[in-house]
């Protein structure tokens, strides 16, 4: 485990274990809060516009072109039509986008968001690890990505959580991005951006390695489709510089 300590006004310190967008295409929905890491985020209509997840208990990880104002975060969710116990909706106060984000290419498609106040951690509620800096996946992984997003690319979003089985593939068109494609005629497609690519590490721990981008093929449910993901890896130290300057402000 890695952690970084800073001085503010208090000494604070969090750890970073070691470690709109895209459609579920012909995924099954996924056991209720087995992934207690995802968020939904909602926007002044309370609709879901993003996916996210959360990395901390006061800050969220999503893509760039997610971002709009207000936005509210809904942690510990599984169906979004309807309201559970173990629902937690907090506020935004912050975002912080990538500087060098393009918002025609996409690259440096990634951003932080720190929640007004902290989740309460819980069964339905946690935080899931991001990857060490130059952390590698290697092509021919079988990862997951999970979202609330269209199962199909002309149709409605899916009122519960849903995942897909995806391969890490050998190439992406820029070095800072993770590509994948389903198997067979499963995938990602439009519909959940800023959600989470999860990886299984050397201990068969799951980590959030790359976010779902606003890119790929157009034709999604096509089975050689290609989704993007921005490789948090990559983005590691900008992470924790955010982080640093917001607790010291």
């Amino acid at each position: 485990m890695r952690s970084l300590c800073w001085s503010a006004a208090v000494i604070i310190c969090f750890a970073l274990a070691d470690v709109s967008g895209y459609t579920i295409i012909n995924g099954k929905e996924t056991k209720a809060h087995r992934r207690p890491y995802m968020a939904s985020l909602r926007n002044a209509k309370g609709e879901h516009i993003c996916g996210g997840f959360l990395i901390l208990p006061n800050y969220v990880l999503t893509a760039a072109h997610c971002y709009e104002e207000p936005i509210k975060v809904l942690l510990g969710a599984h169906d979004v039509s309807k309201k559970e116990k173990s629902w937690q909706m907090i506020p935004v106060q912050k975002f912080f986008h990538h500087k060098k984000y393009n918002n025609k290419t996409h690259e440096n498609d990634i951003m932080l968001l720190k929640l007004k106040h902290d989740a309460k951690m819980k069964d339905e509620v946690k935080s899931i690890s991001i990857p060490e800096r130059y952390e590698h996946i290697k092509p021919g992984t079988r990862c997951v990505v999970a979202g609330w997003g269209r199962t199909t690319c002309n149709g409605s979003s899916s009122k519960v959580l849903r995942e897909v089985e995806v391969v890490i593939q050998e190439k992406c068109k820029f070095a800072s991005d993770i590509c994948t494609r389903g198997t067979g005629t499963m995938g990602a497609c439009n519909g959940d951006s800023g959600g989470p690519l999860i990886c299984l590490d050397k201990i068969r721990k799951s980590k959030a390695v790359g976010i779902v981008s606003n890119r790929g093929d157009e034709n999604c449910e096509d089975p050689n489709h290609k989704t993007v993901f921005t490789n948090v890896a990559l983005y590691r130290d900008w992470i924790e510089g955010q982080i640093l300057k917001s607790s010291a402000a």
